[in-house]
């Protein structure tokens, strides 16, 4: 069955059409990972390979979950078949840390196994507000005032695949939004703050550390228009920036995230306006056929400005034109 697309605000002008898109980032290292370890003996090397891979499922399905699968439990006994290659280094504070890189086709063939979904490597920047109150007071997550915070938020979101963009946490930024207002997540303020922030989502955080050590506090997630929540009581300030990590991915990598399957054919007819040159039509191959939830792009016609494309594709119709949409972010930093 072959089911029209007809794409009428693309490539217009890849730049000039694209520019109000989402922001979003190319995540380039969703398949590497990188672990510490007690040493360099053939003991610790095999717990990293199991926990690099973990890592990686993670990533590159958005669901943190995904290490607890029967095949991917399976899987990780041999995770040494997945993996590409791997090196030491050593940390700041002298711990040994190993670099992990695993095959690309190898994880998404165990994903369809496990009946997991690709999250696609095109993916919007998450824009974090974050306050903490601590025996120092409350103030934001800046690299400034709350170095330790920031640091943990920015491993959270490596770690889960997601690209965290943080606030400048200039005078602009203080003049619109007060660490009270933060805290207080109200929903007008961080709006306000963030719209100078074009196309970014939005992320919002509040957390206090107890006289135990540990943390307790919320995450707000702007989905769509609606303010999705989640409260976490965490033994530390790692576990809390993970919980709002996975908050995003969780919900991400539901609206992009495709079901990969060994029977599923899925045609579409293709059709883009505005294709002015051949660039435009190199362009737009090369954007198409990067993203992973596309098997292949067959050209059928070109008149005038107007090309149609046979495109194969492991995403049904809604899928893919979200995932052109992210797409188009992309296509804007080629230009």
């Amino acid at each position: 069955i072959l089911r029209q697309f007809v794409a009428t605000l693309l490539f217009l002008h890849c730049a000039a059409l694209w520019v109000q898109a989402a922001q979003a980032e190319i995540v380039d290292d969703i398949y590497k990972a990188r672990i510490a370890v007690d040493g360099r003996d053939a003991r610790s090397l095999s717990a990293a390979r199991r926990a690099g891979l973990a890592e990686v499922l993670v990533k590159a399905s958005g669901d943190p979950q995904a290490p607890q699968s029967a095949e991917v439990v399976k899987a990780l006994e041999s995770s040494q078949t997945y993996l590409l290659g791997y090196s030491y280094e050593e940390g700041a504070d002298g711990a040994v840390l190993l670099r992990l890189e695993y095959d690309e086709s190898a994880v998404q063939q165990l994903l369809r196994e496990a009946g997991l979904r690709l999250w696609t490597a095109n993916r919007p920047l998450v824009l974090t507000w974050l306050v903490i109150s601590d025996e120092d007071g409350r103030r934001f997550a800046s690299v400034d005032a709350a170095p330790e915070a920031d640091s943990v938020l920015r491993e959270s979101f490596v770690r889960r695949g997601v690209p965290l963009q943080t606030p400048l946490y200039d005078l602009s930024d203080t003049a619109t939004i007060s660490p009270g207002e933060a805290w207080r997540q109200s929903s007008s303020a961080l709006m306000e703050a963030s719209s100078r922030y074009r196309g970014a989502e939005v992320l919002a955080g509040r957390v206090a550390r107890l006289s135990d050590g540990s943390w307790v506090g919320d995450w707000r997630y702007l989905d769509n228009g609606r303010w999705r929540s989640r409260s976490s009581a965490a033994d530390s300030l790692q576990a809390f920036t993970d919980a709002g990590a996975e908050l995003v991915a969780a919900t991400l990598a539901e609206q992009y995230g495709v079901q990969l399957t060994e029977d599923r054919d899925e045609r579409y007819r293709l059709t883009l306006r505005g294709v002015r040159s051949y660039e435009d039509y190199m362009l737009l191959q090369q954007v198409l056929s990067s993203l992973e939830a596309v098997r292949s792009v067959v050209p059928e016609s070109l008149l005038g400005d107007q090309v149609s494309l046979r495109v194969k594709a492991d995403a049904d119709l809604q899928q893919l034109a979200r995932i052109i949409e992210i797409g188009r972010a992309s296509c804007r930093e080629r230009v």
